[in-house]
């Protein structure tokens, strides 16, 4: 039960955060590979930005969810999933680069498994903070190239590096 409510409450901030299209502000839509400092290492990221600047101007709102790449070392198999929801503000625009600054929620499914004496599982849901700076280029109009680096503090504090394109809707 906890499993599906957890599945709803993801698809249900996501879905909202991109309902409303007022004031045409600008929604992205896109993805990427990240590259963290805790184990596993590499996920496959899909993540979308809505413009705030009605509130706020240079400020957008982001939701993503990160889905690293299961591996195994010395009998221990290890697997994560995470979710943010970031504030996002530009601070610098020069020659098609937006250099921004991130702030926001981060919760962590994590996951391991390991056969030393019969199968032992530990799985865990933890809240973090996400602190960080980005850039995105802007490709063409409807397409921008981005990178990340944040850093979740929490229970498993770690570092992770972005890599991806946006599409303009």
């Amino acid at each position: 039960m906890k499993n599906k409510s957890f599945k709803f409450l993801l698809i249900f901030l996501f879905a909202g955060l991109f309902a409303v299209n007022s004031n045409a502000q600008p929604i992205n839509i896109g993805g990427g590979l990240v590259l963290g400092t805790s184990r596993p290492n590499i996920g496959l990221k899909i993540q979308g930005t809505y413009g705030m600047d009605f509130l706020l101007q240079n400020l957008r709102t982001s939701a993503d969810l990160t889905l690293f790449i299961p591996g195994t070392s010395n009998n221990i198999h290890y697997s994560r999933v995470d979710f943010d929801f970031d504030g996002q503000y530009s601070f610098y625009k020069v020659s098609g680069f937006d250099f921004y600054a991130i702030g926001g929620l981060n919760i962590t499914y994590y996951r391991t498994k390991w056969n030393v004496s019969g199968n032992t599982i530990t799985s865990e849901v933890k809240p973090g903070l996400n602190v960080g700076a980005g850039a995105m280029y802007n490709i063409s109009d409807k397409m921008k190239a981005f990178s990340e680096f944040k850093y979740i503090l929490g229970r498993y504090d770690q570092a992770d590096i972005s890599l991806g394109v946006f599409f303009e809707l």
